[in-house]
């Protein structure tokens, strides 16, 4: 396994302080995917044991929260047999870090209903993640400023809870009102000018004359000027509510 680079500190993805570890290749090539160099399976590093002690070193800091795991796909099945070593250690020498993992596999169809049932490599690792983030990034559904994630579509997972029970359990990620308000209104706009007297019923001229002489840049302030007039106008918004 290769991986394209390592994080410290990282207060983006997940919760606290924590280390986080891009691994490379990935097949799902989404549209404006921020990582599209860690597509490529030798793109990077090699993942050595020595990679392994440096993150471990890291995440022995008291401050440090947890590991999190993206890319490049954590889940592809060479990326998992790589990582498996790692999460191991994790949970086994410092079992109150957390460990997250962003994939773009979804958890209950793809992961939960055949990865788990196919794979021995994926049953373990999945015993030592905490919390998994899912699905592909979908830039239709992309919101600035999510919390530890691109867009809306994509579920924050309680996977230990989930394998207790047999289905998937999700959590709030704590902003999902930005895009879940219930029965919102929409607001639309007409904008139009009307000159002033036309709003306010107003006989009187709204031009204002004005004498001015300004400086001639070519010297010549013999000639007289022309006056200036300035037709005011009130601009007006109007909005309408739509149910």
């Amino acid at each position: 396994m290769n991986y394209a680079d390592i994080k410290y500190p990282d207060i983006q993805d997940g919760e606290g302080i924590r280390v986080a570890i891009y691994v490379s290749g990935c097949h799902f090539h989404c549209k404006e995917c921020h990582n599209p160099e860690a597509w490529d399976f030798n793109y990077g590093k090699k993942f050595t044991n020595e990679t392994i002690e440096y993150i471990m070193n890291l995440l022995k800091k008291s401050y440090v929260n947890g590991l999190s795991l993206l890319g490049g796909e954590p889940l592809e099945p060479s990326n998992q047999e790589g990582l498996l070593p790692l999460v191991k250690r994790v949970k086994e020498e410092l079992p109150e870090k957390t460990i997250w993992c962003w994939t773009g596999y979804n958890f209950d169809t793809d992961v939960l209903e055949k990865m788990y049932h196919q794979s021995e490599v994926t049953k373990e690792l999945l015993n030592y993640i905490d919390i998994i983030v899912d699905g592909q990034f979908e830039l239709d559904n992309k919101l600035a400023d999510l919390a530890f994630r691109g867009s809306t579509n994509q579920r924050k997972i309680d996977v230990q809870e989930s394998l207790k029970q047999g289905k998937m359990i999700t959590l709030k990620f704590g902003d999902e009102h930005r895009y879940e308000t219930k029965n919102p209104k929409i607001m639309y706009f007409e904008e139009f000018k009307k000159p002033a007297k036309d709003l306010t019923n107003s006989s009187k001229n709204n031009t204002i004359p004005m004498n001015i002489n300004p400086i001639n840049i070519l010297g010549d302030n013999t000639k007289p000027q022309e006056p200036i007039t300035i037709q005011e106008e009130q601009e007006t918004i109007a909005a309408k509510s739509i149910d």
